[in-house]
């Protein structure tokens, strides 16, 4: 069994070194961070933004279409055949998108939360689409 331990241990040892060299990249190397806006994010925050406002501009602002119509509809206080109104659907997909470990704990966060999910929106609605 001690074996067996030591192996999975080697294993995920491995796959960590993988992980911290790709969020890293490319803040490792020292040259990138001269970069005056770019220098502190790694290529996978970058990526994970560029292609929110990339679905942003592409949808032409999908999550703030027809908001009044939204609106409406969920506070509509009808239940569907299965018994989900449209507001607990909605708040029920908002609490699994932002759970409240993101709230509470540092003070900036809500307002981070609320700028990550308006661009997180867009890229929430292409994989629904493709999905």
């Amino acid at each position: 069994m001690e074996n067996l331990f030591r192996s999975v241990n080697a294993f995920f040892a491995f796959i960590a070194s993988i992980s911290d060299f790709l969020w890293d990249f490319p803040t490792n190397f020292p040259a990138y961070a001269w970069i005056l806006v770019l220098g502190p994010f790694p290529f996978a925050i970058l990526l994970l933004v560029g292609v929110g406002i990339h679905f942003l501009i592409r949808t032409r602002f999908v999550q703030t279409m027809n908001m009044r119509k939204i609106v409406r509809i969920m506070l509509r206080r009808q239940s569907s055949g299965t018994g989900v109104s449209a507001l607990a659907s909605f708040m029920l997909g908002l609490a699994m998108r932002a759970g409240p470990g993101n709230i509470v704990g540092i003070t900036g966060a809500l307002f981070w939360m609320w700028v990550a999910a308006f661009f997180g929106m867009a890229t929430a609605f292409m994989e629904s689409t493709l999905a």
